[in-house]
């Protein structure tokens, strides 16, 4: 390890059965600075990350810190019941004999969240917080460890625009006190403006280094990819007719409740739900999936369509992680005519499913009995995506449907429900990236605490009016 260098990493290798992760690799992380690490879902970054935190043994190579190494996961690992300072301070709570210190606890959560400008409730239990203010307590806990090297595996996937900058406002201060910062990420626009360095891996190896002063969002997007970009399916003309409608919605309670919400879904059209997060979306979806109770109507224009439904969190509401790719294919459709003999599932057929999806989405696994947990986040979600689309459904809620997934994968995905629009179906597209929206959405529809706030058309989309809508600015 050289003088300044705060992690070194030396011929790093990672096997699993039918698959190398990472293969061969040599990465130095200097002190004070942010490197980004790049590539395509599967290309072995997390597994590389869990490598230099020494959650995962190598099966060769080296791996150097120059003190602590701390990590703030992608799919968060907090105890939801828990208080917020519980959470940061879990195994090395102070003490007053032989009792927990509530009241120095609070006070040191308060004044590590102070210091590094991450302003919250210590008392604030972290199942009722948005998905962003969590970040915040997972990213607290492994600052009360006070890391010489902090890895961040896709730390900005759920974060609002607004929520991003403060979070790199936080990351750029930790630099600047001399911490290592390496964050693994798809966002490449993040990478340009924050990092100083980014490596891009493909297939288990660095193939590319490059300062990020002297490249382009372009040109590493090409080395994660070994090419030109996938694009986005073309949009086709079409010819609207009622879907779905929604009238006098109320549900939820808090901050997340929504009141007197109305709105419809054309067949043939994709509407965009633009927000910041924790501002009714996610009670909407729960109403529209009937998930939560609600009052006023939800109605389909031909009594009940056919619903493909992709959640917002994979690991929680769409996949069993020990089951196949197989079983997985079939979770939540075991009930349509199509899967069944009798009482009996159509095991030949759910295998058919299964490689349906796996050809049409590009899912890259061994074979279709592996458990989805081996999988990469971005194979995951593909899966997720295409058992959702496999029915050829007439109504699609989907949430966040390229969350943490590369931009290749990302397009393939945008791409698909592209096509289930052009075929006729109504498409609601709940997306905190405000990018995808305005790529796919043939309306937008903004909402701002439970309530749509405003309506575009595609013809006329104004991103700044949209944008302060968001804020809840109305003038």
């Amino acid at each position: 390890m050289t003088d300044a260098a705060a992690l070194t990493l030396r011929g790093i290798r990672k096997s699993y059965p039918g698959v190398v992760a990472v293969d061969d690799v040599d990465l130095e992380l200097a002190a004070g600075e942010i490197h980004a690490l790049v590539g395509e879902n599967g290309a072995g970054k997390s597994t590389l990350s869990a490598i230099a935190f020494g959650e995962v043994r190598p099966d060769e190579g080296s791996v150097q810190a120059a003190g602590t190494v701390g990590l703030v996961h992608q799919h968060f690992e907090l105890v939801g019941r828990l208080r917020v300072w519980e959470n940061v301070l879990l195994g090395r709570e102070p003490r007053r004999g032989w009792r927990i210190d509530e009241d120095a606890a609070r006070a040191r959560v308060r004044e590590l969240a102070e210091r590094n400008g991450l302003a919250i409730d210590p008392d604030a239990i972290v199942e009722t917080l948005p998905i962003g203010v969590q970040q915040r307590v997972e990213l607290l806990r492994e600052l009360d460890r006070e890391p010489a090297v902090l890895l961040l595996d896709e730390p900005t996937a759920a974060l609002a625009p607004a929520e991003i900058a403060a979070f790199f406002a936080t990351v750029q201060g930790l630099a600047a006190r001399g911490t290592a910062i390496m964050i693994v990420t798809h966002k490449l626009q993040e990478v340009i403006a924050y990092a100083t360095r980014v490596s891009v891996m493909r297939h288990g190896r660095i193939v590319a280094r490059m300062e990020t002063a002297s490249t382009s969002i372009d040109a590493i997007a090409r080395a994660m990819v070994g090419g030109d970009l996938p694009s986005v399916a073309t949009r086709s003309a079409s010819a609207p007719a009622p879907c779905l409608s929604i009238r006098d919605l109320r549900a939820g309670s808090g901050e997340t409740r929504i009141e007197s919400l109305s709105l419809d879904v054309q067949a043939g059209e994709i509407l965009g739900i633009a927000g910041v997060e924790g501002n009714g979306q996610t009670t909407l979806a729960d109403a529209i999936a009937r998930m939560i109770p609600y009052e006023g109507t939800i109605a389909y224009a031909d009594g009940r369509a056919r619903t493909g439904i992709i959640p917002q969190d994979r690991h929680r509401e769409a996949l069993v992680m020990p089951w196949s790719i197989v079983d997985n294919a079939i979770l939540g459709r075991q009930q349509r005519a199509e899967i069944r003999h009798g009482f009996t599932l159509d095991r030949a057929r759910a295998r058919t499913d299964a490689q349906r999806i796996k050809d049409r989405f590009d899912v890259r696994a061994a074979s279709l009995d592996v458990p989805v947990r081996t999988l990469s986040g971005g194979n995951q979600q593909k899966i997720v995506v295409g058992r959702a689309l496999i029915d050829d459904p007439a109504f699609v809620l989907a949430y966040n449907p390229t969350r943490g997934i590369d931009v290749g994968a990302a397009a393939l995905v945008q791409s698909r429900l592209m096509e289930a629009r052009n075929g006729g179906a109504a498409v609601l597209l709940i997306s905190f990236e405000l990018d995808e929206i305005l790529t796919l959405a043939d309306r937008i529809a903004v909402m701002y605490r439970g309530a749509i706030v405003g309506t575009f058309e595609r013809a006329n989309v104004d991103r700044g009016a949209i944008g302060r809508l968001m804020a809840g600015l109305t003038e």
